[in-house]
């Protein structure tokens, strides 16, 4: 058996893998044959996995993220009542194994789940660690959540209402990747991903039952769209789009009020899957989140895109 079948059985056995690491995801993202996993067995069973995705730039070998996927890094399974010290222990063997398993490569990144806080075994190999920031709501209850948003989503929740905009819940895939792109372009930029990829990544999540798309409708027109994927602990906001000549209407506010109860009602957490730009941040922030801190991994192996870094450090 190949590792790719035994982590197809690792991921139906264990429900807590987060959704960027199943297989059936890495299947939509990247094609079948384009990423592989890094197994620890013990007793014949597996211990800990670590998917990647290995392509080809030019002359380099680069282990990167697939688009339209958060995290990816290493995940452990631990043994039962194990005391913190050996808890460390564990991850340091486990770590190491699959770093000395990794294929040569010129450079590598990864971003960790939210879960993984101990990359030391990563930093005694030669890695690197950048920390970034999503935003998270959990561990709330749902009569909590109004008093949790700052005043301008409440006003804008409330005059949306008032005004008639409602939420639906649609399949309608087309209508989202339209206002999706339309986000872009405001901003000037081309979308980074095909209608293709969206719609197999929709696809495949409904196969799984793990996605929800959320419409903002008002005066028979859809003013705004949210793309939601869950596993079986987090809901997380993976894209969006709204009508430009419709933001001031609060389409948006709502249908993010209705993905968070969603997500509570469901236990489970809500990720915004947060961002590093000023703006967006401020604006997931003002809906009551915590902000939650996760590791970017890298690691340049090549001297010659060492010197290429080192060169764009200087211009800066």
């Amino acid at each position: 058996m190949t590792n790719k079948e035994k982590y197809k059985n690792f991921c139906s056995d264990n429900n807590d893998i987060p959704i960027f690491s199943k297989d059936w995801w890495l299947d939509s993202v990247c094609g079948k044959d384009n990423w592989d996993v890094l197994l620890v067995e013990k007793g014949g069973h597996i211990s800990a996995s670590m998917p990647y995705v290995l392509k080809k730039k030019a002359i380099f070998n680069m282990i990167v993220m697939p688009k339209l996927t958060q995290t990816l890094g290493v995940y452990i399974k631990y043994p039962k009542g194990q005391k913190y010290y050996k808890r460390l222990s564990w991850e340091k063997d486990m770590m190491t194994k699959i770093i000395k398993q990794l294929p040569e490569f010129d450079y590598f990144t990864q971003n960790f789940n939210t879960s993984i806080t101990n990359w030391l075994p990563f930093y005694w190999n030669g890695f690197e660690q950048t920390t970034k920031y999503t935003y998270r709501i959990e561990n709330i209850e749902l009569d909590e959540l109004d008093n949790k948003f700052e005043t301008d989503i409440r006003r804008r929740r409330k005059k949306a209402l008032q005004l008639g905009v409602e939420v639906v819940e649609s399949d309608d895939i087309e209508t989202f990747y339209e206002l999706n792109t339309m986000t872009f372009k405001r901003k000037g930029i081309e979308i980074p991903y095909s209608f293709e990829l969206v719609k197999k990544i929709f696809e495949s999540c409904k196969k799984h039952n793990s996605v929800k798309m959320y419409f903002a409708k008002y005066d028979n027109q859809i003013i705004a769209v949210n793309f939601l994927v869950y596993d079986n602990n987090t809901v997380y906001y993976l894209m969006g789009g709204i009508d430009d000549t419709k933001k001031d209407l609060g389409g948006m506010d709502l249908i993010l009020f209705d993905s968070i109860k969603y997500a509570l009602e469901n236990n489970k957490a809500f990720d915004f899957e947060g961002s590093m730009i000023e703006n967006i941040e401020k604006y997931f922030r003002s809906f009551g989140a915590v902000q939650t801190p996760f590791f970017t991994i890298t690691k340049i192996n090549s001297r010659l895109l060492k010197l290429k870094n080192m060169f764009k450090e200087i211009i800066k």
